[in-house]
């Protein structure tokens, strides 16, 4: 597969994914992949991705994601984001009641692939001013 259909194949499953639709990660995830989201707890297993994803939305409403930079080479491919989302609910990895805030999560993956599908990811995400942005922890500095 070339790269920019691997690179739209990715981006329109995580999109899809983030609306609720996770079964299109099927086609870019492989059954026993690995997935490093510090500070939590590696995900192990597709079917442990889908639903770590679907409770993690849970708690926000009007996903966007604007793709900053994406690029594949040949088993390994590296995207940097950032996702907008209006803070509409309760998400079971940080319950925190509903603020009504719109909050931007800044963030990156490589994702390590093999026969087409990934098998490991590394993701490093902003979490400390995402829970800034929510009030759950204060600023840092004056």
């Amino acid at each position: 597969m070339e790269t920019k259909e691997v690179i739209a194949k990715v981006r329109w499953a995580l999109e899809e994914a983030a609306k609720g639709n996770v079964d299109g990660l099927d086609q870019i995830h492989d059954p026993g992949i690995v997935i490093h989201l510090y500070p939590f707890p590696d995900i192990k297993g597709l079917q442990a991705e889908k639903q770590s994803r679907l409770a993690a939305w849970k708690g926000f409403s009007d996903i966007r994601t604007d793709w900053e930079e994406t690029v594949s080479e040949g088993d390994t491919l590296v995207a940097r984001y950032t996702v907008r989302v209006k803070h509409t609910g309760v998400n079971p990895q940080f319950p925190v009641p509903p603020t009504g805030k719109e909050v931007v999560l800044r963030g990156c993956f490589i994702a390590h692939r093999k026969n087409g599908k990934d098998v490991e990811i590394f993701e490093y995400d902003d979490w400390l001013g995402f829970l800034q942005q929510l009030g759950v922890v204060p600023p840092i500095g004056p």
